[in-house]
């Protein structure tokens, strides 16, 4: 058996492609599915314990999920700006908590990091997740013996989400959440933005003019801020997805107090940013930050003491059924082989004797002789039958032919009262007709048939006799009646 063949054998069979979807935000826990395309379920969070909502989510998901991707909302983790590293793409989860060390206060193994690089920029923005978040996801997914696959920062996802529109801002607001204004080129976010001095609800309440307009003027200090910063870009487009608001309303608002043009981020409008996270978490085939490196990633080793133990195992008791399958394949081959060389024995002694008896054959001349005799006799026997044949033959042809014609055109009008046929094969006719003319229309008829289409009469007389019938009389001379 092929060691490495049992060796995967031993390893787990692929995923079956069941994804889900946790996202976490102040307010609750949604969860979508790849494999569901119903609205993402909801479990709020009570007392800003997200990690019993998220608990609660794990154990309702329970075995209908293969590979797990956990969304986290923007209070979980802090960004940065930074050079690009100098080195491989795949290294940076590993470097960058160096690279950072001088812009954080934790140390570099008490956070997990990843960057995207920013378009247009030698710079990326990089990620940072704690540790203490990050232990907790993976305690409590471990628990439930759900793979987890990826952890993916809100902002990572939001860009997506206008669509094919790459280039936009976004005023975001989650429930229980501040307001945000992020900019994002090429769907990566550019920019971000907490804008705390401006508390929720805008619209609705009479004392929201104020509020708007404090809205307003934040929202204008970016823009221009925006503007100085990235030249090459054009963001005149404003999405707002904001819970708990009237969003016709807001739009209509901003619309009236900024320079760039505001419209919802979704066209059918959603109760929660969960709901919207969950929905593009669940489409989105672009992972550009992932906080769950590889190299964190638990690492399954295959050859143990026991696997090894089983392989050797399952090698020995096959070499052992092959072996007793051989041998016993061999018995039988041993005696197939011993009795088909004793038949061989027999026929060789068979051929023997034939063979002797035929040299002690010698043929007898005057059995020869006669051999030859009756050989000769028999020939002049089969000449005389062919003859004969022949002769008959000739002879069916002329008279009985003649004769099976004749009374095949037998009807009522013609009775032949006499037929002459002699060896030179003339032929004579006599017979009593209906009318003189049913005689020619009979011999007419004679061209149909192969024994008397040659028959030519030289001597034909039509009368009546005593009784007034009409009599004929046919006579050939010499034709020939042949087929």
């Amino acid at each position: 058996m092929d060691f490495k063949a049992a060796l995967a054998k031993l390893k787990r069979s692929p995923l079956g492609g069941r994804a889900t979807f946790l996202v976490i935000q102040p307010d609750a826990v949604y969860v979508s599915s790849s494999a569901k395309s119903c609205k993402a379920e909801r479990f709020e969070v009570v007392d800003s314990d997200w990690e019993a909502a998220f608990e609660q989510a794990l154990s309702v998901i329970g075995s209908s999920s293969d590979v797990l991707t956990v969304v986290l909302a923007n209070q979980y983790y802090q960004m940065y700006q930074i050079d690009k590293p100098a080195m491989p793409r795949n290294e940076w989860p590993s470097a960058l908590p160096y690279l950072l060390k001088e812009l954080i206060s934790e140390r570099a193994v008490d956070i997990v990091a990843d960057a995207v690089e920013l378009p247009n920029s030698n710079k990326v923005q990089a990620y940072v997740l704690s540790r203490k978040v990050f232990d907790t996801i993976l305690r409590l997914t471990n628990q439930t013996q759900i793979s987890l696959e990826s952890i993916v920062p809100e902002d990572d996802l939001w860009g997506d989400c206008a669509d094919e529109l790459g280039n936009f801002l976004l005023l975001q607001r989650s429930a229980r959440g501040p307001f945000r204004i992020s900019a994002f080129v090429d769907h990566v976010i550019a920019f971000h933005r907490s804008i705390r001095s401006v508390t929720p609800p805008l619209t609705g309440v009479p004392s929201s003019d104020v509020q708007m307009d404090n809205l307003s003027l934040e929202l204008q200090r970016s823009i221009d801020y925006l503007s100085s910063q990235l030249r090459s870009v054009q963001l005149h487009q404003l999405k707002i997805c904001c819970d708990e608001e009237d969003t016709q309303e807001l739009i209509e608002s901003l619309n009236i107090r900024l320079s760039s043009k505001a419209s919802p981020l979704k066209s059918e409008g959603c109760l929660y940013s969960g709901y919207v996270l969950a929905e593009q978490a669940a489409h989105s085939q672009s992972r550009r930050v992932n906080l769950y490196p590889d190299f964190l990633k638990q690492k399954k080793h295959f050859l143990t003491l026991k696997n090894v133990a089983i392989i050797w195992g399952a090698t020995a008791a096959s070499m052992a059924l092959s072996y007793g399958y051989f041998s016993w394949k061999s018995e039988g081959t041993a005696d197939a082989v011993t009795i088909a060389q004793s038949h061989g024995e027999i026929l060789k002694s068979e051929l023997e004797r034939n063979q002797k008896k035929l040299r002690q054959h010698k043929p007898d001349r005057q059995k020869l002789a006669m051999k030859l005799r009756l050989e000769n006799e028999i020939k002049a026997k089969r000449d005389s039958l062919k003859a004969v044949d022949r002769f008959g033959d000739s002879l069916e042809l002329g008279y009985s032919g003649v004769m099976k014609a004749l009374a095949k055109l037998g009807n009522g009008d013609i009775s032949l009262a006499e037929i002459v046929i002699n060896d030179e094969q003339s032929l004579a006719l006599k017979g009593l007709a209906r009318s003189p003319s049913d005689v020619p229309n009979w011999i007419s008829q004679f061209k149909n048939e192969a024994s008397l289409v040659e028959q030519t009469f030289d001597d034909v007389s039509i009368g009546r006799n005593k009784d007034n019938v009409v009599t004929f009389a046919l006579k050939t001379t010499g034709g020939n009646n042949s087929d």
